[in-house]
């Protein structure tokens, strides 16, 4: 469909703990014409460093981004945090000749050089600004209009606001009012349940301070989602489906969605390569809804 070439930067959690999430963009992307390489030399965006050490933490995303230099690819993510974390340091090195000199000395002991020359972009903003939601919408053969889908964008994927906006990524979104989801959702025919706290965090922050308050906070979205009667609750981070998915009582399960799930379901793939059965809430009442 577009021919386009990306490398795929899955982070930490995505291969460990993510697997559907992974699994399912790679079919999405596959059905769309788009080439997700991979590369051997990633290591982690550097996040878990930031609040620790801030020039670790941008040493080990200048490592990143030359790996995709050397690649001559741009870099698409599937974590709202790696992104977030690899696009900012992507515009501070850009942005300031003193510190990518002193980044790049440091860079040499391992025989790289950051340039400036690639892009990063989440797989979300791949779909919705590369190739835009009517594009895709031509493509679906199994329209999912009988599916009431909530959905949950997370803090870092329009945050730090200034970073998005400085990068050239979405100047018309505003971070309290996000759309990009939305306007996907649309395109695969699903219906959009509205909920109060739409924008509100998943708790995820807190996970290794106080899981109690982060289980409660994704608990209250949940539950909210299912008083609207919502079939799943779609996300695109990988945080935030992994605690959303561990916030809920064994009796009260609300299935959790990764975009390129839903997206590959519209698309008339087959369930079973889009690793419904890996994600931790079974997607079996979906599954019949659809019947599939």
């Amino acid at each position: 469909m577009t021919g386009q070439r990306y490398t795929l930067f899955l982070g930490c959690n995505v291969p460990v703990r993510n697997l559907g999430y992974e699994l399912a963009a790679r079919r999405a992307a596959e059905a769309l014409g788009i080439e997700l390489v991979d590369l051997p030399g990633f290591r982690c965006c550097g996040y878990p460093l930031k609040a620790l050490d801030s020039y670790a933490s941008l040493l080990v995303a200048a490592h990143n981004l030359c790996q995709a230099e050397a690649a001559g690819l741009p870099l698409v993510t599937l974590c709202n945090a790696c992104s977030g974390t690899l696009t900012e340091a992507d515009l501070e090195l850009k942005e300031d000749a003193s510190l990518r000199e002193r980044v790049n000395r440091d860079l040499d002991r391992v025989d790289l050089h950051y340039q400036g020359t690639t892009r990063v972009q989440h797989f979300l903003r791949v779909l919705d600004s590369e190739i835009g939601w009517e594009a895709i919408r031509r493509r679906i053969s199994r329209p999912l209009d009988n599916l009431q889908i909530a959905v949950h964008y997370g803090c870092h994927y329009f945050r730090p606001t200034r970073v998005f906006h400085s990068y050239g990524v979405e100047p018309r979104e505003d971070a309290e009012a996000p759309a990009a989801l939305d306007r996907l959702l649309a395109a695969t025919g699903a219906v959009n349940v509205s909920y109060d706290g739409r924008n509100d965090c998943c708790g995820g922050g807190l996970l290794g301070l106080r899981p109690d308050l982060a289980q409660e906070q994704a608990g209250r979205k949940v539950r909210e989602v299912q008083r609207r009667g919502a079939d799943a609750l779609l996300v695109a981070c990988p945080t935030c489906g992994l605690n959303f998915s561990n916030s809920q009582p064994a009796d009260q399960e609300l299935t959790i969605l990764y975009f390129p799930q839903l997206l590959g379901l519209a698309l008339g793939l087959d369930p079973d390569e889009l690793g419904l059965e890996l994600n931790q809430i079974p997607a079996d009442g979906l599954r019949e809804k659809l019947g599939v």
